[in-house]
């Protein structure tokens, strides 16, 4: 006779598997998105193109806080985000609080700081969305 004891837990439902899933999938495409992002940041930092701001020792000085600090928090994000831990989200979002205050404070130091602007706005609508679903599929259950 075997005895099996319940947890209580009942296994996800399907609606709830698909969005864990496409969560996780836009969690590593966005570390995909960052690691372009850092290597971009430490390329520009090791002066591989010419340019009074594509070389560290030539950058004014807000620019070079901005690469320094963008240099290491990037691949901390990237880390966080592939391995979809929720210190990777709280990485994410300072990393993109930090850009996104550099970009509107200096916005001519930078190529295209609007398209990045809206860039964070869509990724941080998208992950508020995946919360969102998770709690109505949650609520459901």
């Amino acid at each position: 006779m075997n005895v099996e004891l319940s947890s209580g837990n009942k296994p996800p439902s399907k609606a709830a598997r698909i969005n864990d899933f496409m969560f996780k999938l836009f969690l590593r495409l966005l570390a995909i998105i960052f690691f372009t992002a850092a290597i971009y940041t430490w390329l520009c930092a090791i002066g591989y193109w010419e340019g009074a701001n594509y070389r560290f020792d030539t950058m004014g000085l807000a620019l070079k806080i901005y690469t320094a600090v963008m240099a290491v928090m990037l691949p901390v994000v990237c880390v966080g985000l592939w391995t979809t831990l929720p210190w990777g989200r709280v990485i994410w979002f300072f990393a993109v609080a930090f850009q996104s205050v550099s970009l509107l404070r200096f916005p001519d130091l930078f190529q295209y700081p609007s398209l990045v602007l809206l860039f964070h706005l869509w990724c941080l609508t998208i992950y508020v969305v995946f919360q969102l679903l998770e709690v109505f599929i949650a609520k459901k259950e």
